[in-house]
């Protein structure tokens, strides 16, 4: 296991934006795009939502884990519903306007400790280009300014990029299932 994550180029920081969000960033995926990352905490505009489920009914069953996200729009909608009433984290990539992948720090409802579990999904057509590590070093930054201090997830074990990905960032295994892992990491 690594020590640190692989590095990652983040251009244009804010802490604001017009559109509500709370923090921006750009970075380069391995193919040479250009992507926009915005942070949101809670509930996400309208617009958001929107785009979001644009995004999420194109997956088909194999790019869902778990049950997530959920079929059809208004199952997308009433998720990211909850996802704002839980307080969630949120990063949303763009690629030319268009998003290209999602993720989600949620606050654990049985702790009060800046413990969250990570959800993260990336559009097919931009899987295989590091989009999901740039995702994720942006989103623990982010969380990690707000107060969250541990970070886990359940990964089906079948998913063997997903797997790799978790174990370059430090994640381990702390408990295992019949058809997943839980794993865990701290982000200080």
């Amino acid at each position: 296991m690594s020590s640190s994550p692989p590095e990652t180029n983040i251009r244009n920081c804010s802490s604001t934006s017009s559109s509500g969000s709370e923090f921006v960033t750009t970075v380069d995926d391995e193919r040479g795009r250009s992507l926009d990352i915005t942070g949101y905490h809670g509930h996400l505009s309208a617009d958001v939502v929107d785009d979001l489920t644009g995004m999420y009914v194109t997956f088909g069953y194999a790019d869902r884990a778990q049950g997530l996200p959920p079929l059809g729009g208004d199952a997308v909608r009433s998720w990211l519903e909850r996802l704002g009433d839980l307080g969630a984290y949120h990063v949303v990539v763009r690629h030319d306007g268009t998003p290209a992948a999602h993720a989600v720090l949620v606050p654990d409802s049985e702790r009060d400790d800046g413990t969250c579990e990570l959800a993260i999904f990336v559009q097919p057509d931009y899987q295989g280009a590091r989009v999901g590590t740039r995702t994720m070093r942006v989103l623990f930054a982010f969380g990690r300014e707000r107060g969250v201090d541990t970070v886990w997830l359940h990964v089906e074990k079948s998913n063997a990029p997903a797997v790799a990905l978790y174990e370059r960032y430090d994640f381990e295994v702390v408990d295992e299932h019949p058809l997943e892992f839980e794993m865990r990491r701290e982000l200080d």
